[in-house]
């Protein structure tokens, strides 16, 4: 008994000293201000692998594919038809709880980083951006409808891929680029990385940043969400004020 229990306590202790790999994540930023003067932003994504002395070498090197995920909200994609002379709305398709800011960035292509079953199973690439169809819908009609989505939030630039978007400065050592739009929604925006190799699945991480607004941006952001009263009574008081003055620069005696 005493030696068996020596030799499960040799087995754990080699178990937790081997602990492979490991991914340490870190950002340029963590907090991304919303001004008047406000285009965009770059956020840069530093990560370091650092590998223990016991694990077991990596031939073929290692792949990170990364998901940068913005606040959720709800989507709504329309269809418009002729009716005579004028158009309007056909039929429409609701989304709820959708990313408003979604991009992959990958090593390289996620299909020759691994294969179709672990890719379904860790969500990786932007066909899980849309949850599945739900059993009841027109699927022709839906595909039409989520094509459109990603047309739209792509235009936007609310919606990329980059299969080349993260470098190796060295063998244990990258980094990515994470481009806001200037229409970035603002909110917590989450990263997620996984590391692989050969295929396989070793380790994942994340980080995360805030995009808020901030100056005369967020003081009538917030007085209109939270002060709706005075809002709207000073909103009022400047429209007359500014008519006024204008009444009396142009006047015509």
């Amino acid at each position: 008994m005493i030696r068996l229990g020596a030799l499960l306590v040799a087995i754990i202790a080699a178990c937790v000293s081997a602990r492979g790999e490991d991914l340490i994540v870190a950002l340029s930023t963590r907090d991304v201000a919303i001004t008047s003067n406000y285009t965009g932003a770059e956020i840069t994504v530093f990560g370091l692998i650092e590998r223990d002395a016991r694990a077991v070498a990596r031939p073929g090197g290692y792949d990170i594919v990364a998901h940068v995920r913005g606040p959720v909200g709800e989507v709504v994609v329309q269809r418009k038809g002729r009716f005579g002379p004028i158009w309007l709305t056909e039929n429409r398709s609701r989304y709820l709880s959708v990313p408003l800011f979604f991009s992959v960035l990958s090593s390289r292509p996620i299909k020759e980083i691994t294969d179709e079953t672990l890719r379904a199973r860790l969500k990786l690439g932007l066909e899980y951006y849309l949850p599945p169809i739900p059993p009841g819908k027109e699927e022709a009609e839906e595909h039409d409808f989520r094509a459109a989505l990603l047309r739209l939030r792509a235009r936007d630039d609310a919606l990329s891929v980059n299969e080349k978007g993260i470098d190796f400065i060295r063998p244990n050592l990258f980094s990515a680029h994470v481009r806001l739009p200037a229409k970035a929604p603002p909110g917590l925006y989450v990263v997620n990385l996984t590391l692989l190799a050969g295929g396989v699945e070793l380790k994942s991480a994340q980080a995360g940043f805030v995009v808020r607004k901030a100056g005369f941006d967020a003081f009538v952001s917030s007085s209109a969400r939270y002060e709706p009263m005075w809002y709207g009574f000073f909103a009022v008081l400047i429209a007359i004020s500014l008519g006024y003055l204008a009444n009396l620069v142009f006047r015509r005696d």
